[in-house]
């Protein structure tokens, strides 16, 4: 029996994409609150953009808050025999309440720490970077980030700018006004993540970051520190913007950076006029911080 918190999922299964998109429409004018396809995915290029693959069967969730009437579910199996039609209740969750419990104040380098903005402070945080990234966008916990937060804490002494290309939710950014940067920009292509990361620098009272609608060619000027960020096919393809945004005995620090393609990307993505200071490793990704020579 149901109680006024639960709520029904329908599962179809072993239908056709067309079959299931009839299904929703159907299960809509049933009363059902939402629906959920599986789709499979593939990455075509490094420059990591997924595309959905075309399956001839998939795999369907119908929502409801109230139990449809019995013959909705009959005529399913009667319209589509070969469809698996199953129907079971869950007790309602609140999904966001879930995800921040899950999610806590950690360090993320030296004594920098990523403190959610609904938790309070451990006493070892020196310096705390605040975050309400919401669900779909990065916390900082990313091998990546932490990689490249590493690099920051350990060698970012006595500059002045700092450019943070594919910012994120601006962590790195925020990072480098805590480690001591007068001038701070960071930019991301994606308009929902600079819209997170402006509201992760209020949060924070930041006083020198800007997160700049454009494109890493648009962006003037040299910096004494360059950070990249992102997904190695993409560093190859803005390299020449790279290493032109690099000031005079500046660092260009990459992550992002697969370790099984390490060589790969060595290989395309040119070293020349910069010396390698350090190269690390975090888990399956590498990250280089390189100074101009």
């Amino acid at each position: 029996m149901m109680s006024k918190d639960d709520f029904l999922i329908l599962t179809v299964s072993n239908v056709t994409p067309d079959e299931a998109d009839i299904i929703s429409a159907f299960a809509f004018d049933a009363g059902a609150e939402g629906t959920e396809e599986e789709l499979a995915f593939e990455q075509k290029s490094r420059e990591y953009e997924p595309v959905t693959l075309t399956k001839d069967r998939t795999c369907m969730k119908i929502y409801f808050t109230k139990p449809p009437e019995a013959h909705f579910i009959e005529s399913i199996s009667a319209m589509y025999p070969h469809a698996d039609v199953q129907l079971k209740s869950e007790a309602h969750r609140d999904w966001l309440a879930e995800w921040k419990k899950s999610f806590q104040s950690f360090c993320l380098a030296g004594d920098t720490w990523i403190v959610p903005s609904w938790c309070e402070p451990p006493i070892e945080a020196k310096k705390i970077i605040r975050i309400d990234p919401g669900m779909a966008f990065g916390t900082g916990t990313h091998e990546t980030t932490r990689l490249a937060a590493g690099f920051v804490d350990s060698f970012a002494k006595n500059r002045d700018s700092f450019l943070d290309v594919g910012t994120g939710t601006g962590i790195l950014a925020i990072q480098a006004e805590l480690a001591g940067f007068s001038k701070v920009v960071a930019n991301d292509i994606d308009e929902e993540a600079r819209r997170v990361a402006r509201e992760n620098v209020n949060l924070n009272q930041s006083q020198v970051v800007k997160i700049v609608d454009a494109d890493l060619s648009q962006i003037p000027g040299e910096f004494d520190w360059v950070v990249a960020n992102i997904i190695d096919g993409v560093l190859v393809k803005l390299q020449n913007d790279l290493h032109k945004r690099v000031a005079p005995k500046g660092f260009l620090l990459l992550t992002g950076i697969l370790a099984e393609r390490d060589d790969l990307f060595r290989s395309e993505f040119s070293f020349s006029g910069f010396r390698i200071v350090e190269r690390r490793t975090l888990g399956e990704w590498v990250g280089y911080l390189l100074e101009r020579e």
